[in-house]
């Protein structure tokens, strides 16, 4: 061929129109698998290569998840940063995972980073302290945020929060207790609101 494949190369080898090729490259599920092989196999033949960011620039967005995490050496948000980057590569998402090891000020710094790089929203358990700052420049980026697990208090709704019912959970761990005739029970985890 003597130059790079094209879209509308693929489209020619695979008896199909440009716009099929595109909606098999954005993974839409309108598309017949067997269209889906066809392109697939016309894309290997010719030695087609997806350019993302060419595609990134047409659609105003980079296809990438800022997770920020408080504190990614727990097994829990080990486990819970594993299962949610499963579940975006699902849907054509990549994650970029920042953690910010209880520090608001790295926050806010993985914060900005993310956002320089034009993150396509953020999923954030966010660190104590700098609460303020980090609502501001949550706000400003106008980046789609969701908060996990905690809260910023002075987001309010600003943005979505996700998280266990905490207090209903704990309520029917210790009724299982006593009813099991526990009599001294304690909870032991959890780490001190402190503002550095």
């Amino acid at each position: 061929m003597g130059r790079r494949p094209t879209i509308l190369d693929v489209a020619k080898v695979a008896g199909v129109s440009k716009s099929t090729v595109s909606l098999v490259l954005r993974g839409s599920p309108t598309v017949k698998e067997a269209t889906r092989t066809a392109v697939r196999k016309a894309m290997a033949e010719i030695g087609y290569v997806y350019n993302r960011s060419a595609a990134t620039l047409r659609s105003s967005t980079s296809g990438l998840i800022g997770l920020v995490i408080n504190d990614i050496r727990n097994p829990f948000f080990t486990e819970f940063a594993a299962s949610l980057q499963m579940i975006l590569a699902d849907q054509g998402y990549a994650t970029v995972i920042a953690n910010t090891d209880e520090d608001p000020e790295l926050q806010a710094r993985m914060i900005a980073s993310l956002l320089e790089h034009g993150v396509s929203g953020l999923i954030i358990s966010p660190s104590y302290g700098n609460e303020g700052e980090t609502v501001a420049a949550l706000s400003a980026a106008g980046t789609p945020v969701i908060q996990v697990f905690r809260r910023l208090e002075q987001a309010g709704e600003k943005f979505p929060f996700i998280a266990p019912d905490y207090e209903h959970g704990s309520a029917i761990a210790t009724q299982h207790l006593l009813d099991e005739g526990c009599k001294r029970i304690a909870f032991f985890g959890g780490g001190c609101r402190v503002a550095r």
